[in-house]
């Protein structure tokens, strides 16, 4: 199991707001007044339950701008993190100066 989501629920959702928008643009240059205001409960709705969808998450969403598929990068972060939970930082830093010493007194 993974603690990465795709943001393909946010970004459908969002979709769905806008085409929204744009039925409740329609019916008001028609002064369908009645869809107007059910519409805009409907987009109230919406941005709720996404609002709140996220407001569950313990941390911000990130978003990665690089290279690579979703998949690939989910692969990467998690690979990263089992990696990370399995190292002491402290003891990987005191390698990694061991190891300059001995470069550096050849």
């Amino acid at each position: 199991m993974t603690n990465f989501l795709p943001a393909g629920m946010i970004n459908e959702t969002l979709e769905d707001i806008c085409q929204k928008i744009l039925e409740i643009k329609e019916k008001l240059a028609q002064s369908d007044t009645v869809y107007v205001q059910k519409g805009l409960q409907e987009l109230e709705e919406m941005t709720l339950d996404l609002w709140v969808f996220i407001e569950k998450f313990t941390c911000q969403p990130l978003i990665y701008t690089g290279p690579g598929s979703t998949e690939e990068i989910i692969k990467r972060l998690e690979w990263a993190l089992a990696f990370s939970e399995e190292v002491n930082p402290n003891e990987l830093l005191l390698l990694q100066q061991q190891i300059k010493k001995k470069a550096s007194h050849k």
